[in-house]
């Protein structure tokens, strides 16, 4: 079958964890940690601001958007997104799937090199996938690729993928960054980013900035249309802004607050975009009282959503579920929850039920350099007081926010997710007992049932049936209270060309230019 009818069943949605002289001058010096500042070369450097530090680059097992927003940039997949959330062709020119859908055979585009400068070849693509594959990898995208069964270099541009079922989210979940195609040479990929993608890791200067290079050799021709993209690192709001209107960076991502000071201002742009991220406490159901799903419900109904949207996102936000509402087509409306309409009383009785009557201490914990983060805490710490529960809130490093997540040792954690681009990311990868993010401990025999039965079907309108009873199941087990979902902003130099989506920042980056 011709790729594009598959992309068609596959793709799910209708529609997706951020110097001197930016404005386009021209690229700099590497080693100068002032990037930006004006040559004679008369090449091009955007400079990004960003908000934190990237904490590694190997795509396969590093998920800080930190990280991502970076090697995002540094490698290719088999398939990628466009902007409108569309699969289409990147290291993989061209796929056919056999008729049953057990068999999906890759025809790689011939000449792509890494930025060694040695030929990317189908073991490259074999030897990707294996590692993601391999338990001792500890990769994050392990449980996209379930359904594979082998994997064969057929020759060095054909590589043909066996499944143990059909996996109507296959295509999709390879355009994630985390199923890019690396080098079976490269030892650590944490130290040493090569990848075929359109921009080289040239420097990372930790706590300053992150400089990328233009690959001369990229496969897309007229791509990228910048030379240079520097990331600099810049955790405080109040600097970013300031640098966004003096010039000294071209773009970065900023809060509604700062969007609604920043509207009208000379020089800057404000772009939005409905996100498909969404905000979130997560609850560890092995840790009492926890356990108890009658207390992760009495959690839900002593919280009031409506508050968050209004007070952390200052009404730039839309009340969510397991999946954000820019996916329209599959998720369901926030409003048909009974738990989500906030109920003092229903949640006292849960707690008592439940051998709370006084409520209980605990612990919130979330990462501080994110203030929507810090906020949305500091509003459930207030809300379970009323309750009787009593929440210390615990500020991490970003370095301490991530291990934490990954630990599976938390009580609850305030934090931001993507949903993706796909159902199955938004419920298997995050839930299902063996799901690769599925750091609350949670476990559904019903659920896993629903969510690996619609991984397996490609009729559409069975899938969002499958669907919405495994969402509707999940809020009521309430392994994570879904809140709010919110419009993204970037602020933008007049100067520069930059569109921003739901498909990500690395795409609009690789269409960016200077005007």
């Amino acid at each position: 079958m011709k790729k594009r009818a598959w992309a068609g069943i596959f793709l799910s949605f209708s529609l997706l964890l951020s110097a001197c002289s930016g404005g386009g001058g021209s690229a700099s010096d590497t080693a100068n940690p002032q990037a930006g500042q004006q040559g004679g070369s008369g090449k091009t450097e955007l400079v990004v601001a960003a908000d934190q530090d990237p904490v590694g680059f190997d795509p396969h097992k590093v998920p800080a958007a930190s990280s991502v927003r970076v090697y995002a940039l540094v490698y290719d997949g088999l398939t990628r997104l466009d902007e409108n959330l569309n699969v289409t062709p990147s290291l993989a020119e061209k796929w056919e799937i056999s008729p049953d859908g057990k068999t999906v055979t890759f025809t790689l585009r011939k000449g792509v090199k890494f930025h060694n400068g040695r030929e990317m070849t189908a073991e490259d693509v074999k030897y990707s996938f294996e590692r993601i594959l391999n338990p001792e990898t500890g990769s994050i995208a392990k449980s996209y690729f379930a359904s594979v069964d082998a994997i064969e270099a057929k020759d060095p541009v054909t590589v043909v993928f066996k499944l143990k079922h059909p996996d109507a989210a296959l295509l999709t979940n390879m355009a994630s960054s985390f199923a890019a195609v690396v080098p079976k040479e490269v030892a650590d990929l944490n130290k040493e980013a090569v990848g075929t993608g359109p921009f080289m890791l040239e420097k990372n200067e930790p706590g300053q900035y992150v400089l990328l290079k233009k690959n001369p050799d990229y496969f897309q021709k007229g791509l990228p249309k910048v030379d240079a993209i520097k990331f600099q690192i810049m955790k405080d709001e109040a600097e970013r802004l300031a640098a966004i209107r003096s010039g000294k960076v071209d773009i970065t991502s900023i809060s509604a607050d700062s969007a609604t000071l920043l509207d009208g201002k000379p020089g800057v742009q404000v772009k939005s975009y409905q996100s498909l991220e969404y905000s979130y406490l997560g609850i560890n159901v092995k840790k009492k009282p926890f356990d108890d799903p009658r207390v992760r419900q009495a959690i839900s109904y002593a919280v009031d959503r409506n508050q968050i949207v209004q007070t952390v996102w200052k009404e730039q936000a839309s009340l969510t579920g397991p999946i954000s509402p820019a996916a329209a087509n599959w998720a369901l409306d926030p409003n048909t929850y009974d738990s989500y309409k906030q109920n003092l009383d229903k949640a006292k009785q849960l707690l008592a039920e439940a051998g709370y009557p006084n409520g209980f201490d605990t612990v919130i914990e979330t990462a501080s350099t994110y203030p929507d983060m810090v906020e949305t805490a500091q509003v459930l710490q207030q809300q379970l007081k009323a309750v009787g529960i009593n929440a210390k809130i615990n500020q991490l490093e970003w370095g301490n926010y991530i291990q934490t997540w990954k630990s599976k040792d938390m009580s609850l954690l305030v934090g931001r997710n993507t949903s993706g681009t796909d159902s199955d990311r938004s419920l298997r990868f995050f839930f299902h007992t063996d799901g690769s993010a599925n750091v609350w401990n949670y476990s559904n025999p019903r659920f896993d049932e629903l969510v690996v039965k619609a991984l397996q079907t490609v009729d559409q309108t069975e899938r969002k049936k499958l669907y919405d009873e495994a969402q509707k199941l999940l809020v009521e087990d309430a392994p994570n209270l879904f809140l709010a979902s919110p419009k993204s902003f970037y602020a933008v130099r007049d100067n520069v060309s930059f569109h921003p989506t739901a498909a990500g920042e690395s795409t609009a980056l690789l269409q960016a230019s200077v005007k």
